[in-house]
């Protein structure tokens, strides 16, 4: 952002015009966050062999904060990711705040299932929520997979003891 003033001197007839440039930032803010997530999406089975069960999933609900992360405490999610019997779960997600900056999270963890211990890395944001890092772990409370007629498989989680830490530049 960009402001003009003028200054003038009356007794020399001298015209001083100054452009100053402002830029806007916002202060570091870093601490810690806790909370729930509740998300809904479906599977999609991937044959990869027998005794190994891997699948795709896509997940997006509302992740509901305690306390604030970023200045916010509400947060729309949306995962995609990569589980695998032998080698665990992967995903992607973004967390979108309900005025639009986005946090990207990296998610790893044991299994998609009830109890399943998942951590994650915040890698980064957009907007006022750009250079944003951190970490955040949770289990998964309960987990319900259920067939329709046609296979698709939806999946329904809850999570508890979500919680980590965070760090916006």
């Amino acid at each position: 952002m960009k402001v003009g003033f003028v200054l003038r001197s009356m007794a020399c007839g001298v015209l001083l015009l100054a452009v100053v440039s402002v830029t806007v930032g916002h202060a570091a803010d870093s601490g810690e966050f806790k909370g729930s997530w509740i998300a809904n999406g479906t599977r999609t089975p991937f044959p990869f062999g027998d005794g190994r069960e891997v699948y795709t999933f896509r997940l997006a609900g509302h992740v509901s904060l305690e306390t604030t992360l970023a200045k916010e405490k509400d947060y729309w999610s949306e995962c995609v990711g990569l589980a695998d019997s032998a080698t665990g779960v992967i995903g992607r997600c973004v967390w979108r705040d309900l005025a639009g900056p986005e946090i990207y999270i990296t998610l790893q963890g044991d299994k998609l299932q009830q109890g399943g211990l998942i951590s994650g890395t915040i890698v980064g944001g957009s907007g006022a929520l750009a250079g944003i890092s951190g970490d955040l772990t949770f289990n998964w409370a309960s987990v319900v997979a259920l067939a329709d007629a046609d296979g698709t498989v939806t999946v329904t989680g809850q999570t508890k003891n979500l919680g980590g830490h965070f760090r916006l530049p």
